[in-house]
């Protein structure tokens, strides 16, 4: 019987469909693997060879699904050992239930999660190949090894629960966290696998870690976008698959929450209560105006996460545990929340020794907004707080100051200076209040507090919140500290009208001395001296208004200086006096400047004796700064009358400096003064001030001032920074010109630093886009001298491109005999590029008429020719004398056109070739025979080249000149597709001015004046309005308003510069030469100068749009290209 069953398996497949229930496939399943294996051991006591067809039990894939149609099993020992095989077991992922549920249809219902797996997986196998035809091993996993067979009665539900669960334990396992092809759910596989589990009871077999960790998921997922840092955070959550970001999945937070306690009947722990909290609040949402009643459902809600969040809150000074419960009562507007808000945060503040910066930005807040509407017992809750803190947590670290203004970008180089970093009212206010949080005032990279401004400011925080003060005087230090750290915000009125009199008076004189003496002076001049330092006086109404608060604080803090000493370093008492100097050189305030200078002089403060250190040194020297200063702005005189009066002549040299780095941030231009004053007088200042001054001139589009400063830099490398920089200007606004005695020294500056070492490959491209410049502007032999040395040690820092650009600049400016020093470096280049410069050279020499050159240059190149254009044949044969070809050479011309019969640029060549040669019968010819396969712009340009010829003939003068020219443009324009344009107009204009006797100066200035009325440029500075109406748009000459002898008919082609009013003007301008009217003459030539330098002007914009086009272009390249950098990388992970 065992012999037959093994025969019968040997000669036939089985055929499974999916009408098979899971209980009878598996069983089946499993006898077959059982007999294959014995047969396979026991008859023929070695393994057998696997079958010449491939067959399988099925296609599985990474997740242990298949698709649920029809399998063909074949076992053999090979396959017995795979089962058996430990290794090959755990390779596999594939479930028993993965497996029953391959082969059925009813009883997979009972399962919807693993029908969604199989039914995205069914979709990527089935257009797999391997997975139907090369699959041949059986692939189970290792629950299937000494598992019992599921009775009959016995359903698949403890089957699917165990998959499912399986599969949510590899999801969040550590393992496929570390892994680096981790397995990836989506959001509703996993809402889909936890309601399964849920639905068939299966939650029990989940444990607590497993409810975290499903919490915390679903919550961290429900977070918008960017997500805070929080110790509550998933680790899980760059493993979800798909779209999710900011999606709200609280209901599921919620649920999750409560299957965990009745379920397991465990309570929640730490993370868990606070995912419930933040779902909880997401429930409090209060729309604007709107008011909240007592049984309203979102109070409750409220009450629910205040239980959870009373639970957690000592746990960690993490501000995403806190900050979400204090914004959700912040946004109720209630006196009553707003005060449980300030007692459950003074509570975390007195826990913790340093709250996080957004702690602290909420107590500000809400102080600024509400501190005129709290409740007695809230501000003393407040003030116990800072008490507990300033007696509890002592300062002790050192912490970095920061500088007395926010920086600007156009203020980076004055920070770089010592001078910046100057104590102010701004970094002592940050001293005071770090003296309560280390927090309260950002890092910055200036300098750190001294041991004794540490001490100072720990001094005054114990006695500006002594609790035996009154409440009054504490609530208001602690609301100047808060204006402080929000100078931004205008400063509330009760606060400014509140303070002076406090400030001025007080109850009683013990009241002063009791409270802080140092503590209201720095934190009123410093949000003072920044409100006015932005430009924004909101909540003073005038000049006069800061004097009222000031005076009484001036009177305030010298008759408490006058009294007994005490504890206050000299810098600082330097630091709150040069305060009082710049807020009332602002506010224009001359009494208090006078009163703080006669202070400083009873006392010997502007004597930088006293200064024991350089910081204090420099302390000093500030102090005098702010007086003069204060005193020019006061007395409507200028800086150095104040100087030369008030400051002695040894003491100037740092003053200078220190005013020089005083301007930068501000006066650019002031602080060049500044330096012209000190060279005039020979008070020598620093190497890293004028440097400082070089940049700041150059950043300032005064880059001409800077040029001098090349010779005064200390150092190689500062002279090339400075000149980069003043290069990159020409390249940024994209430069054509500039003045000669600039472009010499910025050339020889190039040639000491580049002659014997080559810049840096950073420099590369302002270097490079000066040498046109600087050929324009009158230098061409230096600029080829130095092109020469940088190559010959870098060749490659330059392109042919730049070659060609360089060559077409020589060549325009007539620099001809420069351009074989340039061909000489442009063969080590590749051959290609190098046929291409050649070929471009000999073109544009023979064009400016150094045919002999042309030939040179075109001999030398033989060996690297390899073809040579029509073009380029043409200008061979004429012996590159193109502007006066001779007729005898010219007859080669049209044997060399046969190669080429329609091709429209050879074709003009040509024909501008007989022209010039004064064979204009034959350049009609060749124009009648090759119209019809012209372009009609090639056409017009033929055409025009025609109607020119006549100018040069000498038979043809005066008024014949112009018939003839008229009559031939009505010829071309009827016979063939030619259109007059712009060029035909400036053409007969030129005819018409040849025709001396008849058209006199006074006809020549009305033509002008005739053109100008066509659209032809001219400013209004010329234009003087017309001499019959006196109305209307004015002409140059004021000629009325007549019939001209010819029309220029309305053309849509727009006025060209260089093609169209260049060429019109200049034959104006010798016209009236020729007839004697020079006044006239030189006026056209004064409108021609201007327009173009107007037209250089907007050929610079257009190349400035051009370059920023292309940067914006590149800068968007580079995002996509991160983007798809990202999503690569995301999709690569499976």
């Amino acid at each position: 019987m065992k012999q037959q069953c093994t025969q019968r398996m040997d000669e036939h497949t089985f055929q499974l469909s999916a009408n098979f229930d899971g209980t009878s496939c598996l069983r089946l399943l499993l006898c077959s693997v059982l007999i294959t294996a014995r047969r396979d051991t026991e008859v023929c006591g070695k393994p057998r060879r696997a079958s010449s067809h491939l067959s399988t039990v099925r296609a599985l894939d990474g997740y242990g699904t298949s698709t649920a149609y029809t399998f063909r099993f074949h076992f053999s020992a090979a396959a017995a050992r795979s089962i058996g095989s430990k290794y090959g077991l755990r390779r596999h992922t594939a479930a028993v239930g993965s497996v029953t549920r391959a082969a059925t249809d009813a009883s997979c219902s009972d399962g919807p999660i693993v029908r969604h797996i199989a039914s995205k997986t069914r979709t990527l196998h089935a257009t797999s190949p391997t997975v139907n035809q090369e699959a041949s091993t059986l692939a189970v996993s290792e629950p299937l090894v000494g598992m019992p067979y599921p009775s009959e009665s016995s359903g698949p539900s403890n089957t699917v629960d165990h998959d499912d669960i399986g599969l949510l334990s590899n999801f969040l396992s550590p393992h496929n966290l570390r892994s680096p092809n981790p397995h990836k759910l989506s959001v509703d596989v996993l809402t889909t696998l936890y309601n399964s589990l849920k639905g068939r009871d299966g939650l029990r077999a989940l444990p607590s870690k497993r409810f975290t960790e499903l919490l915390s998921l679903f919550g961290s997922l429900s977070l918008p976008h960017p997500r805070h840092p929080c110790i509550y955070l998933s680790k899980y959550v760059s493993l979800v698959d798909g779209e999710h970001a900011g999606s709200p999945h609280w209901a599921l937070v919620l649920e999750i929450a409560r299957d965990k306690e009745k379920v397991l009947r465990q309570s929640l722990n730490g993370t868990d209560r606070y995912w419930v909290m933040r779902a909880k609040l997401t429930e409090v949402v209060l729309r604007e105006h709107e008011t909240l009643q007592q049984d309203d459902p979102r109070l409750r809600a409220l009450s629910q996460a205040t239980m959870h969040y009373l639970r957690i809150w000592r746990h960690t000074p993490d501000p995403e545990i806190h900050m979400p419960y204090f914004q959700a009562l912040l946004s109720l507007r209630s006196p009553e929340h707003i005060s449980t808000l300030l007692k459950r945060l003074c509570k975390v503040l007195e826990l913790h020794a340093n709250p996080h910066p957004r702690l602290l930005d909420l107590l500000w807040q809400v102080l600024l907004r509400h501190g005129h509407q709290l409740s007695h017992s809230s501000k003393y809750d407040i003030l116990s707080m800072i008490t507990t803190r300033v007696s509890r947590f002592a300062p002790t670290a050192p912490v970095k100051a920061p500088s007395t203004s926010a920086v600007k970008p156009s203020q980076a180089l004055a920070t770089q200076h010592k001078c910046a970093n100057a104590l102010g009212t701004s970094a002592l206010s940050a001293a005071l209040g770090f003296a309560l949080f280390p927090s309260y005032a950002s890092p910055s990279p200036k300098f750190r507090f001294p041991a004794e401004i540490r001490r100072w400011a720990a001094s005054q925080a114990k006695r500006a919140f002594n609790p035996d003060i009154p409440l009054g005087p504490r609530w208001g230090n602690l609301l100047l500290l808060a204006i402080n750290r929000a100078p931004h915000r205008p400063v509330p009125e009760r606060v400014t009208t509140h303070s002076p009199e406090d400030l001025a008076d007080g109850d009683s004189d013990t009241d002063v001395a009791a409270d802080a003496v140092d503590w209201r002076p720095v934190l009123v001049l410093a949000a003072l001296e920044q409100t006015l330092r932005d430009g924004r006086t909101a909540g003073f109404e005038s000049r006069e208004g800061i004097r009222n608060i000031i005076h009484p604080l001036w009177r305030m803090w010298k008759v408490d200086t006058a009294l007994e000493p005490r504890q206050r370093p000299t810098t600082v008492t330097w630091a709150i006096l040069a305060t009082f100097f710049r807020v009332a050189g602002q506010v224009l305030d001359g009494p208090l400047t006078d009163a703080c200078h006669s202070f400083c002089v009873t006392r010997g403060l502007f004597c930088a004796g006293k200064a024991e250190s350089e910081a204090e040194r420099l302390q000093a020297v500030q102090l005098r700064v702010a007086y003069v200063l204060a005193a020019a702005a006061c007395q409507r005189t200028s800086w150095h009358e104040v100087l030369e009066k008030s400051i002695p002549q040894d003491g100037r040299g740092e003053v200078l400096e220190a005013l020089l780095w005083h301007f930068l941030s501000e006066d650019v231009q002031a602080a060049y003064g500044v330096y012209v004053y000190a060279k005039e007088r020979d008070c020598r200042l620093s190497n890293s001030a004028i440097r400082a001054l070089g940049l700041a001139l150059v950043s300032s589009q005064s880059w001409h001032l800077a040029v001098p400063f090349l010779d005064l830099a200390s150092s190689r490398e500062q002279t090339e920074e400075l000149l980069v920089a003043i290069l990159r200007v020409f390249q940024v606004e994209r430069r054509e010109y500039i003045d000669p005695r600039s472009a010499n020294a910025l050339g020889t500056t190039l040639w000491k630093l580049y002659a014997d070492e080559a810049p840096q490959n950073r420099f590369k491209y302002p270097v490079r886009f000066f040498f046109p410049i600087l050929i324009a502007s009158g230098h061409p032999a230096r600029a080829i001298s130095v092109v020469e040395a940088i190559h010959y040690r870098v060749p490659s820092f330059f392109t042919t491109r730049f070659y060609l650009r360089l060559m077409r600049t020589l060549v325009r400016f007539r620099q001809l005999h420069l351009t074989h020093r340039l061909l000489r470096l442009v063969p080590d280049s590749p051959a290609h590029a190098a046929l291409d410069f050649r070929r471009k050279l000999t073109a544009s020499l023979a064009h400016a008429g150094a045919h002999a050159a042309a030939r040179k240059v075109h001999r030398a190149g033989t060996k690297l020719r390899g073809w040579r254009t029509a073009r380029e044949s043409m200008a061979r044969a004429v012996g590159f004398k193109v502007r006066s070809p001779s007729a005898l050479d010219t007859l080669a011309i049209t044997s060399i056109l046969a190669r080429h019969p329609t091709h429209g640029p050879t074709i003009k060549y040509a024909a501008t070739l007989l022209v010039r040669a004064n064979r204009i019968s034959a350049a009609r010819k060749l124009f009648a025979r090759t119209s019809p396969h012209l372009e009609r712009k090639t056409s017009t340009a033929i055409g025009n080249t025609i109607l020119h010829g006549f100018l040069k003939q000498h038979r043809l003068r005066n008024g014949r000149l112009v018939r003839h020219t008229l009559r031939t443009k009505d010829v071309l324009e009827n016979r063939y597709s030619f259109a007059p344009d712009r060029v035909t107009i400036n053409i007969i204009v030129k005819a018409v001015l040849r025709w001396r006797q008849a058209i006199g100066s006074d006809k020549v200035k009305a033509l002008f004046d005739h053109m100008v009325r066509c659209g032809y440029p001219a400013s209004e500075r010329w234009c003087v309005p017309d001499s019959t109406s006196g109305a209307g748009p004015g002409v140059p000459f004021g000629t009325p308003l007549a019939s001209p002898a010819f029309s220029v008919s309305a053309l849509e082609q727009p006025i060209s510069f260089e093609r169209h009013v260049r060429p019109l003007y200049k034959m104006f301008v010798k016209a009236l030469y020729m007839r004697q009217d020079v006044r006239a003459a030189r006026m056209v030539l004064g409108i021609l100068k201007e327009e173009e330098a107007l037209a250089v002007k907007r050929r610079e914009e257009r190349n400035r749009a051009r370059r920023m086009g292309l940067v914006r272009k590149k800068i968007k390249e580079q995002g996509r290209e991160r983007e798809g950098g990202h999503e690569k990388g995301g999709a690569g992970v499976p």
